[in-house]
């Protein structure tokens, strides 16, 4: 038999935190987060009158619009930054390699021209192909 699941709506009033479940139409509070989940579960559990344990419980919580909206500024930031290493790194590789190529520089010379290890010379020079995170630390 499938469980059913109810999902418990939390946002922010005062000093409180309100629960929501929409699926049965009820609200009731808790004072912290870490409340919430045991007073929806009771809440729906007292509408339906079923056990606490015989349903599934989900919480979304639902943020401020201002906080919501740093934090999907913060994720573009974060998608470009990823894109900008991604291509430092394969910037790095290309003047290794025409150093090299190009230049006829030894691995060593090569290293000292721009300024990294020995070890991290080879690094960039190997050709073959690497995972997109370990490009991140060329």
């Amino acid at each position: 038999m499938k469980r059913n699941s109810y999902e418990l709506v939390v946002s922010r009033e005062g000093r409180w935190w309100i629960i929501d479940v929409p699926a049965i139409d009820y609200r009731t509070q808790a004072r912290t987060l870490s409340e919430v989940e045991k007073m929806g579960r009771s809440l729906v559990a007292g509408a339906l009158n079923r056990e606490e344990d015989s349903f599934d419980i989900s919480v979304t919580i639902e943020k401020p619009a201002d906080v919501a909206r740093r934090l999907a500024d913060a994720a573009e930031l974060d998608r470009v930054a990823l894109e900008s290493a991604q291509q430092a790194a394969r910037d790095r590789r290309a003047a290794a390699r025409a150093l090299r190529d190009a230049y006829g520089l030894s691995a060593i010379d090569s290293a000292t021209v721009l300024g990294i290890s020995r070890a991290r010379i080879y690094q960039l020079l190997d050709d073959s192909e690497r995972p997109a995170a370990e490009a991140l630390n060329a």
